[in-house]
């Protein structure tokens, strides 16, 4: 079972990690779903599937946006103003965000995770594609607050941050969809680091965790896609670098729709 979990988790990991690097997103809107496809397969207790989906996804992307981060910033594309700004509050949503997840219902926290994606992403897809630069919606002094918000709700689904950082970053902040990517990649590796902490806490001792697991992490499966993340990356941040940024927009919102439907329907 470890052996398979493995080989399936880094095929997970090596889709995700183009993700990442490509949409500043850690890789856990493709990360999460997989995991619970994979630990339903393997007959993991459905009290604590979506839990450990979560909290195994949040543990990849601290590894992943370490790669992701490097990466766009050798190519220039970090504003680590907003980053230093953002990431007080990050770091204290996703501690509440795990702690709001492990006493919630998986099939609630699943819909939900839906629903947000979609939301998300029919927002990117109304934006202005023209310029990928947009006028700030909101002056400097509320990024805490925009971190707290966005490390919550991100922890709370097991996501990067990306998700919500970029549309934030971009929409209210009037970043370039590139520096939105990028800065998104850096703060996702301290709400991660933060989250996933929170998880094997929150987990840890639970009566139906699967043998092996460290609170709601699974080890089996964490090393598995980090493999796969490490290796494509880079491709990701290439192609981010690359395509046109009304182009990246576009695709980043029917992504997300994308995802989001297939969660709300399962």
């Amino acid at each position: 079972m470890i052996s398979m979990l493995f080989v399936a988790a880094m095929i997970t990991g090596l889709l995700a990690g183009v993700v990442a690097g490509l949409f500043g997103v850690g890789g856990g809107i493709i990360i999460v779903p997989a995991l619970l496809f994979l630990f339903a397969h393997y007959e993991i207790n459905p009290e604590v599937i979506m839990h450990l989906a979560v909290g195994t996804s949040l543990a990849t992307i601290v590894v992943t946006n370490i790669s992701s981060t490097l990466n766009h910033h050798r190519r220039g594309g970090v504003d680590w103003k907003h980053v230093i700004q953002f990431t007080p509050g990050i770091l204290l949503g996703a501690w509440l965000g795990a702690q709001v997840a492990a006493i919630m219902n998986g099939a609630v926290l699943r819909l939900l995770f839906g629903c947000f994606e979609v939301a998300v992403g029919l927002q990117m897809l109304r934006g202005k594609k023209e310029g990928g630069v947009a006028t700030p919606l909101l002056p400097g002094f509320f990024n805490p607050a925009l971190g707290l918000v966005i490390g919550t709700i991100s922890s709370l689904f097991g996501i990067g941050g990306g998700t919500l950082a970029v549309p934030v970053l971009n929409l209210l902040r009037g970043l370039s969809m590139i520096k939105a990517v990028g800065s998104a990649s850096a703060m996702g590796f301290f709400l991660a680091c933060s989250g996933a902490l929170g998880y094997i806490q929150s987990g840890w001792n639970h009566a139906n965790l699967p043998a092996g697991a460290f609170g709601f992490v699974l080890p089996s499966a964490f090393f598995g896609i980090v493999c796969g993340t490490l290796l494509t990356t880079p491709i990701g941040v290439r192609l981010a670098h690359t395509l046109p940024q009304s182009q990246l927009k576009r695709g980043f919102g029917i992504f997300l729709v994308l995802i989001g439907i297939r969660l709300i329907i399962k």
